[in-house]
């Protein structure tokens, strides 16, 4: 039924339905200020590297309740091949999906300032309340005449939306006093949309009349749809984030990777950071359109998709419309245990955005313990993911250097069981620790903390 209202949700929706993904792992690392800015833009200011360039990067990430493949492990590739297996049993289908390609970025300390420039491209889908029936007949998953009827549906959203970003972020310490540090920073993201595609549906009656039809009836629903294209719209988002900082050491004259300060840098007993991520919007106008289902729509009496999309552009009422981003609200709590081993909690709660054509966020609740060095960093995250804080993780993320790779989901890689989620992560970066200004000089240099002389840079 509904794979033919708008297929590329569809598509999207069966083969990598899921709930969200936040490498965090990863994230955190004081050693990978580029991409710790994503969870709080303010990361990137007082950062350990003087320099952190990215160079690639990637993530994906799948959850869902209906499709599986059964008794495997994630690198048996094999069992991927063949079709999936569906959980017909479910009375309501729910799954998201993200994935994240991260081009080339830097960051980099400017004294009490920070600058950097990054690229991304992002995609997310959102399934939520499909009654469990839709999916049989979606899928061909052995609907038999004891599933037809009427079927309630109640606040039903199927969405898609993939663009690309283009971000400058600006962070300065804003304050210092004694040992205590507070930090902020802003980012503004030029945005590219690619595509969109979502059903909205508050209100409504399945009707399933026989084993291959069914219509919508006394509906409250609308749909939006743009035709894939690098040109589909433009949009302007921005990431704001302040953290406080409990210092080690008096930072009232601190001044990072400077002279100044003896090309010192000091640690944190305890960091708390606060962050609003994605707050934006994506205007979609070219191959665009949007409208609302009327009472006693038919949705499955067509014979291909290429029909359902004539018949749905020809009801449309208008071709521009506004997507959202995926808004959250984030706290992080970061606790330095001996410089080298930290504890963190991280809470990522989406800010509604249920009546809009974007998507949305899925909500986690992270604890994590990490072991961090220049060279070397460990990270172990348990993750309580999806709207409601269920789905239980245990991940694992290693840096070598600067290449690291991880996953969230570490079990499912290693132990065969019905897989219904997968998860990974890498990225691969060049670091440079110390700035020009510490580089080493033949002659002495006198600063505000009286004569230096400093390391070389430190790659």
């Amino acid at each position: 039924m509904l794979k033919k209202i708008t297929p590329p949700i569809i598509a999207v929706f069966f083969v990598t339905s899921a709930a969200a993904q936040e490498n965090q792992g990863a994230i955190n690392d004081n050693y990978n200020p580029v991409n710790g800015q994503y969870i709080n833009p303010s990361n990137i200011v007082d950062a350990k590297p003087w320099l952190d360039i990215n160079i690639i990067g990637a993530s994906a990430f799948v959850r869902n309740n209906y499709a599986f493949y059964p008794k495997t492990t994630l690198l048996n590739f094999s069992s991927f091949e063949n079709e999936p297996s569906f959980n017909n049993d479910v009375k309501t289908i729910n799954g998201y999906a993200d994935f994240d390609v991260r081009g080339p970025s830097a960051s980099i300390v400017l004294g009490e300032h920070a600058v950097s420039l990054f690229t991304n491209i992002r995609g997310m889908v959102n399934v939520t309340n499909v009654p469990g029936v839709v999916g049989k007949m979606a899928t061909d998953g052995g609907i038999t005449w004891a599933d037809t009827g009427l079927y309630n549906v109640d606040n039903t959203r199927i969405k898609s939306m993939s663009w690309g970003e283009l971000g400058l972020t600006y962070g300065k310490i804003l304050n210092v006093k004694g040992h205590n540090m507070l930090t902020g920073a802003i980012t503004v993201k030029r945005l590219f949309g690619f595509q969109n595609a979502s059903v909205l549906v508050d209100d409504a009656t399945v009707d399933v009349f026989n084993l291959e039809s069914a219509s919508l009836l006394s509906t409250n629903s609308k749909y939006s749809y743009a035709e894939p294209s690098f040109n589909a719209g433009r949009g302007w988002g921005t990431n704001i984030g302040v953290t406080f900082k409990k210092m080690k050491k008096d930072v009232t004259h601190y001044i990072p990777h400077s002279r100044f300060s003896g090309c010192e840098q000091i640690n944190y007993k305890y960091k708390v950071g606060v962050s609003l991520l994605d707050l934006g919007y994506i205007n979609f106008k070219e191959g665009s359109y949007y409208g609302t289902y009327q009472e006693n729509t038919i949705i499955d009496d067509l014979n291909s998709a290429e029909d359902v999309s004539n018949e749905t552009e020809a009801i449309k009422e208008g071709t521009k419309f506004t997507a959202a981003l995926p808004a959250a609200a984030s706290v992080q709590v970061d606790y330095n245990v001996n410089d080298k081993v930290y504890l963190n909690g991280t809470v990522i709660q989406r800010i509604p955005m249920a009546n809009t054509y974007g998507v949305e966020r899925a909500n986690l609740l992270a604890v994590s313990a990490r072991y961090e060095t220049k060279f070397l960093g460990i990270g172990l995250p348990i993750t309580l993911q999806n709207y409601d804080y269920k789905s239980t993780q245990l991940g694992l993320a290693i840096r070598l250097a600067n290449l690291t790779i991880g996953s969230d989901n570490f079990l499912p890689i290693f132990i065969k069981h019905d897989v219904k989620a997968a998860d990974i992560y890498f990225s691969l970066k060049l670091t440079i620790f110390k700035s020009p200004a510490c580089k080493e000089k033949k002659g002495k240099k006198s600063g505000r903390r009286g004569t230096v002389n400093c390391p070389a840079w430190d790659f």
